[in-house]
Order: C-alpha cells, then sequence, then structure tokens
C-alpha cells in the first residue's frame, strides 16, 4: 500500500480507528483495576512504603532506557530492516541488558547512600532484574507496532495491569510492604515480555556492525533523548525524597498519580496508536499534518475538562478517593494539573517529529532540559516545599515546551494558527467550565457540605457547561469526529459482510 495511493488515508483512518478501539476496550476494563488498586494500597501502605518503593524505581527507569537503547525505536521508524538484520538487533540488544544489570549491581549501594536508606540496595537488584525482559521484547515489541498490531498490543497492557494490580494487592494484603510494590511491576513485566516473543519470535545472529550501524545509530539519538527525558521528569521526585523526605515524596508521588491518571488512561487510548501511524504515512507530509492537527484537537477536547475540572475539584476528589490523611496531596495536584496536558501535547509532538528522523533535536531539547529543570526542583523545594516543585513545571515551560512547537511547526510547515484554531474548542469549552465551577463555590457554602455530595454537584455542573459551550459553539466541529467515527464504522460492516459473502 502505497502512501501515495488515493485510498490510502482512509485505510489508515479505519485501522487507526481499529487500533483506538481495541485500546479503549483494554484500557476500560483495566483501568477500573488500576484505580481500585492504588486506592486499596493507599490503605494497606504507609506514605514511606509509596517513597521507598519510588527510590528504587529510579534506577530501574534511567538503566533502562540504556538497556533497551533505543533499538524498539529504530525497528518501529525504519520499516526498510530486513530479517537478518532484526535478527542481528535482537542478540544485540540481550546483550546490553545483560550488560545494563552487571553495571547496576555497583551503582545499588550509592543510589541507597545517596537516599540514606540502607535497605534500599536490595530492592534496586531484584527490581533491575526486569533488564532481561526488556532487553529480550525490544525487537518484538517494535515489530508489532511497525505492523500496527493494535488488537495484540492491547491485550498486552491490559494483561499486565491485571496481573500487576492483582499481584501488588496481594502481596500488600500479607504484609510485604514496599516489597509487594516491586513484585507487583516485575510480575506485569515478565507476563508482558513473555506473550510480545510469543507473537514475535525473533531468531538470534551474531551482529555485525555494519549491518546494525544506521538502526544504533537512529536507536543511540533516541536513547539518549529518553534518557535525559527521564532524568529530568523523574528529578522532581528525586528532589522531593532527598531534600523533603520520605513521606513528602510518598504524597507527591500519589499527587502526581492522580494528575497523570487522565492523560495515561484516557488520551493514552490515542496516544498508543500514533506512533505506529506516524511511521507509517511519515514520507506523506500533508498526511502527517492532516493527522497531527486532528489529533491535537482530539486531545484538548478529551484531556482539557478532566485535568482543569480535577485542578478545581481537588480537595474533594482527595477527600473522597483517598481519605483524609492524604489533604497534602491537593496543593500539588492543582500544579500538576496545569502541566499534564501539556506533558501530552509535548509526546504527540515528539512523536511526530521522530518520524521525520529529528532525532537529534529532541535529544538536545532532553538534555537541555535536564540541565535546568533539577535546579529549579531544587529552588522551588526551598521555596515552597513539594507544591514548589510541582510548580516548576509550569514556570519554566516556555524553555521546555515552546521550541517543540517551533520545531514542528517547521518540520510539517504548520502554522500557529492552525494550531490555534485546533485548539480553540477544548480551551474555550474548559475554561467557561472552570469559571462556572468557581462561581457555584463562590455562591453555594459548598465547605460545609459532605465532601461527596459537593463533588457531584461540582462534576455535574462543570460537565453540563463544558458540553453546552461545545454544542453551542463548536457544533460542526464535535459532530465531524462523530460523523467520521460513523462513516468508519459503516465501512468496517460494509467489508466485514463483503468478507463474509467471499467466504
Amino acid at each position: 500500500m502505497s502512501p501515495g495511493s488515493d485510498d490510502n488515508p482512509r485505510k489508515l483512518d479505519l485501522h487507526f480507528a481499529g487500533g483506538v478501539a481495541w485500546t479503549a476496550g483494554a484500557k476500560w476494563v483495566t483501568q477500573l483495576l488500576s484505580w481500585a488498586s492504588v486506592f486499596v494500597l493507599a490503605r494497606l501502605l504507609s506514605k514511606s512504603d509509596f517513597g521507598i518503593s519510588e527510590m528504587a524505581s529510579y534506577s530501574f527507569l534511567l538503566t533502562n532506557i540504556l538497556a533497551e537503547f533505543g533499538i524498539g525505536t529504530a525497528v518501529l521508524q525504519m520499516r526498510e530492516l530486513e530479517r537478518g538484520t532484526l535478527a542481528q538487533l535482537h542478540a544485540f540488544s540481550c546483550l546490553l541488558a545483560a550488560l545494563a544489570y552487571l553495571a547496576s549491581i555497583p551503582c545499588a549501594p550509592l543510589i541507597a547512600s545517596f537516599f540514606h536508606v540502607e535497605h534500599l540496595t536490595s530492592l534496586i537488584l531484584v527490581n533491575n532484574l526486569a533488564f532481561f525482559f526488556t532487553g529480550f521484547q525490544a525487537v518484538p515489541l517494535g515489530m508489532l507496532r511497525r505492523d500496527m498490531d493494535y488488537r495484540r498490543l492491547s491485550l498486552v497492557d491490559a494483561l499486565q495491569i491485571l496481573v500487576q494490580s492483582v499481584t501488588v494487592i496481594a502481596a500488600a494484603w500479607w504484609g510485604l510492604g514496599y516489597w509487594s510494590l516491586i513484585i507487583g511491576v516485575g510480575a506485569a513485566r515478565a507476563t508482558g515480555s513473555v506473550l510480545i516473543s510469543y507473537w514475535k519470535p525473533i531468531p538470534f545472529a551474531i551482529p555485525r556492525w555494519r549491518d546494525i550501524r544506521a538502526p544504533i545509530q537512529l536507536g543511540r539519538q533516541a536513547a539518549i533523548g529518553n534518557l535525559a527525558w527521564t532524568c529530568y521528569t523523574q528529578a522532581d521526585g528525586v528532589v522531593v525524597g532527598r531534600v523533603l523526605g520520605d513521606s513528602v515524596l510518598g504524597v507527591y508521588r500519589i499527587a502526581t498519580t492522580l494528575a497523570s491518571a487522565p492523560a495515561e488512561k484516557v488520551s493514552a487510548l490515542i496516544m498508543r496508536t500514533t506512533g505506529p501511524l506516524f511511521a507509517k504515512v511519515q514520507s506523506d507530509a500533508a498526511l502527517v499534518r492532516r493527522y497531527f492537527l486532528n489529533l491535537m484537537e482530539l486531545l484538548t477536547l478529551i484531556e482539557l475538562p478532566l485535568m482543569l475540572g480535577l485542578g478545581v475539584i481537588a480537595r474533594e476528589a482527595t477527600a473522597v478517593i483517598l481519605g483524609p490523611n492524604w489533604t497534602g496531596v491537593v496543593p500539588i495536584l492543582r500544579w500538576l494539573v496545569l502541566f499534564m496536558t501539556m506533558r501530552t501535547l509535548a509526546t504527540l509532538i515528539d512523536q511526530v517529529l521522530l518520524s521525520q528522523r529529528a532525532t537529534r533535536f529532541s535529544m538536545r531539547m532532553s538534555l537541555w532540559n535536564l540541565l535546568v529543570m533539577p535546579a529549579a526542583f531544587v529552588v522551588g523545594a526551598k521555596w515552597a516545599g513539594a507544591s514548589g516543585v510541582a510548580a516548576a513545571w509550569i514556570v519554566l515551560s516556555p524553555l521546555t515546551f515552546f521550541p517543540l512547537v517551533w520545531m514542528v511547526s517547521r518540520k510539517i510547515q504548520v502554522t500557529s494558527r492552525q494550531m490555534g484554531t485546533a485548539l480553540l474548542p477544548g480551551l474555550a469549552g474548559a475554561s467557561v467550565m472552570v469559571a462556572a465551577v468557581g462561581a457555584l463555590r463562590v455562591w453555594l457554602p459548598l465547605e460545609h457540605w459532605p465532601p461527596l455530595a459537593s463533588l457531584l454537584l461540582q462534576v455535574t455542573v462543570g460537565a453540563a457547561m463544558y458540553a453546552g459551550v461545545l454544542l453551542t459553539f463548536f457544533r460542526e466541529r464535535v459532530l465531524r469526529f462523530v460523523y467520521f467515527l460513523r462513516d468508519l464504522r459503516r465501512e468496517k460492516e460494509v467489508q466485514t459482510g463483503t468478507a463474509q459473502v467471499s467466504e
């Protein structure tokens, strides 16, 4: 199927919509388990347990990127790679994973000493065993994404969350404390690795540098960028844990979990499918631009009301969901929800830049952010504690976010007016929603209401105002997405019926 064929955009639309449907089916089921596990764990584990587990995960996040070394990304983007080269990359990936684990052994006690927690060493060494799963699944996972096999990708995600939720709750119930979080994540990673490798078996071959040089170079730039990105996005937690202690870190991490939930659980339905989509159409600038603008508009329509609404009702939501012991989450949460939508759009832009092979720019941006963000977190922690750390994300967003917007506008020739038009419905609706809920809080003494009743009333009013703005001022643009999905569904039914007749 050539990118330039007349029916190619429609076929891609159909495939993309099918991928979103598969992802949605898996996510909505597992979202209930994920949220339920967070609520249960908040009552079974202490704040210190969450903080210590978070400390153990830092070294894994960093070294895991080096273990994978961007090989999965290279497999996805470089569609010209032959099976023999893939076999060599598979062997190379497994070797890197083993070396990464060996390198992590002497680092574990240093990290434990940095956080002043001696028993952190054993947690890190056990947690880092997942490097071997990372290396073994890098190439098969890249193949699944390159084939746009959304059904299997969604099933892997769903099963991993199911295994993690069940395992971590069982372990916490048995009194394993912070070990339960490590065990649950490890069980999920092992399950995913086995499934992916079963569906996409790749043989091993002795790596030859002349064959794997090009994908390794692309993967290296992507890996360095991802490593720097992971360092500065995790630096806020590191600063909180180091400067303010493990209990405050536990509160900060719960706030981050709540703030990122809409982005990870809702927009992930779309974002999981966009990487393979942009890789598929990377040589057609018009198609890349079309999908980018439509996805930007759709993401903001979905995510902005959720994020800003969560910020407005943070006090009531925290009291109902987590209980009275977690009131410290509220001021942190209100800063973080402002930033999470920008992070989602930055991820979308990164996917476009990656498809256009702008890995060097993305790498340099990540390194620049790594230079400025940790210093900002330290200043924020000393200025206003954990809330100051969260505020630093917003204060420095002109340095971390807008250069990405400038570069993507150059790469795919999209104007600021086109992007502003795409963002307008979500921004307008969410702004009116926040104003309406704010007015409601002024007119009614909601602080004297039961938290659940106050929460339900504010959610109802906010949702009604948001829907009213969209249907009054942006009706045609909202219906465009509805008609698009309806037409795709009809085409799918016609194709299914034709296939059954032919059989």
